[in-house]
């Protein structure tokens, strides 16, 4: 294999709704409407092909990269499936449930691991363990995807809370299951956050909760998939090196990989900047996070902020890239912080491509995230992925 590939996933970063959304979600676009009324200053981020993406949202500057959109094949709006996507496909184990499908084998399975279990509402599908961790419907995103674990850790420590965790997982096959914990709220706090999503889909509201502090601690179990014929291990296969950075380090799967599991965005883009200066050849790929949180608070300014800090911290990633290296910006989903709704939003995520041989083309509308990945083992010769089409030929002998 040769050069070395670095994969920036801005969490929950979208350009606009896809086709498949009912009428009444049409208008979703996470950057317009995190830009508003003014375009922002993205220079970087607008120079790689931001700005062709949404000219109303962002400020325009030379082009030096390759832009498109991404359309999302994983069902509704996932961190955890549109990880494996970007990584190469594999998606056929998920099964969709609710917590009233599954709460009977999710009961049986703790009582057997020696939890106490008891309801925390009766007559409602969500379940109170050892008097303090709740197991319910994840209300962000699509019905029937995740499932979560929360609990304050004034309580409970969060090993402890992500044992229970790791029963619940064991005994379900959806996405994900999400342990979530922080501190300064009880159990009767997390009753008051209940919402009703309908059509079953019962959870705790937990940006409302307010578990989004610096005391914030989260584990992301994601479905295994059967991981040969995804990107980091076919890495690993050729002897390069893989380092998963911020929630990459929890959902997405690969024996041999270094993990770092980090959620502020400066950590998160400062240790793809160390880890690069070391790397011979191999992958890099780092999730930003604190796009995704922004988007759950509906938190306009705090999704500018970060923006703007991912923003300035980019140059010293595209200082490190040689000849042979290349860096994507995209993302896994949507998450409209004016969609009034703590959830996902189902949108394309921008496709932002730049190496020292690579032409400023637009690359369209991509069927499948997998995209990114092909490209990338194509790039590095190595064998075919599960699913994905590689664009090198259009990015690499294509003229503006």
């Amino acid at each position: 294999m040769t050069g070395r590939a670095v994969v920036v996933v801005l969490d929950g970063f979208g350009v606009g709704a896809t086709p498949d959304v009912a009428d009444s979600d049409a208008g979703w676009h996470t950057l317009e409407h995190v830009a508003g009324d003014a375009p922002l200053q993205l220079p970087t981020l607008a120079s790689l092909g931001l700005h062709r993406l949404a000219p109303r949202a962002v400020e325009e500057q030379q082009l030096r990269g390759a832009y498109g959109r991404l359309a999302p094949v994983h069902p509704g709006a996932d961190t955890y499936l549109g990880h494996q996507e970007l990584m190469g496909g594999g998606l056929s184990r998920v099964e969709l449930k609710l917590m009233e499908d599954v709460g009977e084998t999710v009961r049986d399975a703790l009582v057997a691991a020696g939890h106490r279990v008891e309801p925390l509402v009766e007559g409602q599908s969500m379940l109170l363990v050892d008097g303090v961790a709740v197991v319910h419907d994840n209300i962000e995103a699509r019905a029937r995807l995740n499932i979560n674990v929360t609990a304050t850790l004034d309580d409970i420590g969060f090993d402890e809370l992500s044992e229970i965790g790791f029963v619940v997982r064991r005994a379900v096959n959806v996405s994900r299951v999400i342990v979530v914990g922080s501190r300064g709220y009880d159990v009767d706090d997390i009753r008051a956050h209940i919402v009703d999503r309908g059509e079953g889909q019962v959870g705790v509201d937990t940006p409302g909760l307010g578990v989004y502090t610096e005391d914030y601690q989260v584990r992301h179990l994601g479905l295994e998939f059967p991981v040969e014929r995804q990107l980091p291990t076919r890495v690993i296969e050729a002897g390069g090196d893989v380092v998963l950075l911020g929630k990459a380090a929890d959902v997405v799967r690969c024996t041999g990989a270094v993990r770092e599991n980090l959620v502020p965005t400066a950590e998160v883009l400062d240790a793809a900047v160390r880890h690069l200066t070391s790397m011979e050849h191999g992958l890099i790929v780092a999730n930003v996070q604190e796009t995704d949180l922004a988007g759950h608070e509906q938190d306009r300014d705090r999704y500018r902020q970060v923006l703007r800090l991912v923003d300035a911290k980019l140059p010293q990633l595209l200082e490190q890239l040689g000849p042979d290296d290349v860096l994507f910006v995209t993302a896994d989903h949507g998450n409209d912080p004016t969609s009034g709704s703590s959830r996902h939003t189902r949108e394309y995520v921008p496709l932002l491509a730049y190496g020292a041989a690579f032409q400023p083309v637009d690359l369209g509308i991509r069927s499948t995230l997998a995209d990114v990945a092909a490209t990338v083992a194509d790039l590095q010769q190595l064998a075919e992925l599960e699913s994905g089409e590689s664009f090198l030929k259009e990015i690499s002998c294509s003229s503006t």
